[in-house]
């Protein structure tokens, strides 16, 4: 299984509140093939802000903390990609799990 999918159901299950920090991640995900710094990469190369990513699954809300791209219901009302941004307008979307795929 991809660290987007454990991600998401780790948010979704609770045992892992957003925004976090990599080390945080990697108790909550708790595998052998994902040690802290295969996680610490795997954030930084699909964080929004990174130019060369394909896939954008991550924002940095602060140093070293992230919380998934999901633009539904927060508590503070923010949407996760800025409206003009370099990805582009911000596209919100409806689904009610915190992480899921955007379409």
């Amino acid at each position: 299984m991809s660290l987007d999918h454990l991600l998401r159901e780790v948010v979704v299950s609770g045992r892992l509140a957003e925004p976090f920090t990599a080390s945080e991640a990697t108790r909550a995900v708790s595998l052998q093939g994902w040690p802290l710094t295969k996680v610490q990469n795997y954030l930084a190369r699909h964080c929004i802000g990174n130019l060369a990513a394909t896939v954008l699954l991550v924002e940095r809300v602060s140093y070293g903390k992230y919380r998934l791209i999901y633009d539904g219901p927060r508590e503070d009302d923010a949407c996760a990609v800025p409206e003009n941004g370099p990805e582009g307008p911000a596209r919100c979307a409806t689904t009610d799990h915190p992480g899921e795929h955007q379409s």
